[in-house]
């Protein structure tokens, strides 16, 4: 009975450890996620500050601009950049690693840079093109996203590579060619150092859905705008809809290879938003392509359970059969009930799933 009683006691002692390290567990994780949202809030906050105070400083030396001479323009121009720069310096030695100085740091440095190239050869008129301007500026920034690692420059910055691509076209002379998309898509991939670099410094969850959100949709859709403007592609608007499948795909396969869960939604929106247009293009391969494309993410959604993906199919599907059925000369009445019975559908397609995603979690 002694030995019973013994054993009991010393199973208790250790459930009632085992208690106490998941109630310590738990404190930590509310902690962190406590953490994470005041940080990712003052990110946010400290990231606009700068953005303001960074347009605020332009327009107002931009209404006494023509009273200093060259000289002070010239060091004026680039006083906010060497302040940044300073700024930098003295946080990194220091070991600074919050997101919350250097995230508005680099907003404030990347505005600096982009005001003092155009003020600079604006002041001493140097010669050249929007394209070279555009160009000068990206490559500019590109250390300023290596240094700081700021997740809103860095996810946007890509869209300097298709700004430098449309302005190439028609102010720089170079007219749509396959160097033309080649170049662009290599300037697009400059940016991708920092972001790898911004993955591996292991950032809060919020974060990392953030940025992979802006990537994802920047990367598909920017880099399908680049390639459809840079080729001399047909006007009848098949072309671009496949450029922007295949672009969309790139992004949903590297998601898929480097552990990228969210560019897989990202590329999914973009491919669904460029199945739209083909009930009428009046092309049957590709309708019947974009019907197949929007099956499977229907098919992938309902059985990974994956809300978001079913959802997307469902209305792209609706949406492409829909379109073809109201070119049709049926009554209003019958075109009324078919919306009707599609909206319960959804619903239907909708409540099931969160059904059945509820009794396995359970």
């Amino acid at each position: 009975m002694t030995h019973n009683e013994n054993e009991i006691r010393s199973k208790v002692a250790e459930i009632n450890l085992k208690i106490e390290e998941l109630r310590n567990r738990r404190k930590a994780l509310l902690s962190e996620l406590g953490e994470g949202r005041l940080s990712w809030s003052a990110i946010i906050t400290g990231g606009f500050g700068a953005l303001m105070i960074g347009l605020g400083v332009i327009a107002l030396f931009a209404a006494n601009w023509d009273a200093f001479r060259r000289e002070a323009r010239a060091v004026i121009a680039l006083a906010p950049v060497v302040a940044c720069g300073v700024a930098a310096i003295l946080a990194h030695a220091r070991g600074v690693k919050s997101r919350a100085l250097w995230e508005p740091v680099g907003i404030l440095w990347c505005v600096s840079v982009a005001a003092a190239a155009c003020l600079v050869a604006q002041t001493y008129q140097v010669g050249g093109s929007v394209p070279g301007i555009v160009l000068l500026v990206a490559l500019l920034m590109l250390p300023v996203i290596w240094v700081t690692r700021a997740a809103a420059p860095m996810a946007l910055w890509p869209i300097m590579a298709i700004v430098w691509t449309i302005s190439s076209i028609g102010i720089g002379g170079g007219g749509r060619s396959i160097a033309l998309a080649v170049k662009g898509v290599a300037l697009m991939a400059l940016s991708l150092p920092a972001y790898i670099v911004f993955l591996r410094s292991n950032p809060r969850k919020a974060a990392l859905v953030t940025v992979q959100v802006v990537t994802g949709l920047v990367y598909s859709f920017g880099l399908g705008l680049l390639v459809s403007a840079a080729l001399p592609l047909r006007y009848d608007g098949t072309s671009y809809v496949y450029v922007f499948w295949l672009c969309a795909a790139l992004v949903v396969g590297a998601g898929k290879m480097f552990a990228l869960p969210v560019w897989g939604m990202a590329g999914t929106i973009v491919a669904a938003a460029a199945a739209f247009p083909t009930p009428v293009l009046h092309n049957g391969c590709a309708y019947f392509i974009a019907l197949a494309l929007v099956g499977g993410i229907i098919a992938y959604g309902v059985s990974k359970l994956r809300i978001g993906f079913a959802n997307i199919g469902a209305v792209t599907f609706l949406w492409l059969i829909l379109a073809k059925f109201f070119e049709s000369r049926v009554s209003f009445t019958v075109k009324g009930v078919v919306l009707i019975a599609s909206g319960l559908a959804l619903t239907a397609l909708n409540v099931a799933l969160v059904r059945i995603r509820k009794a396995r979690r359970a």
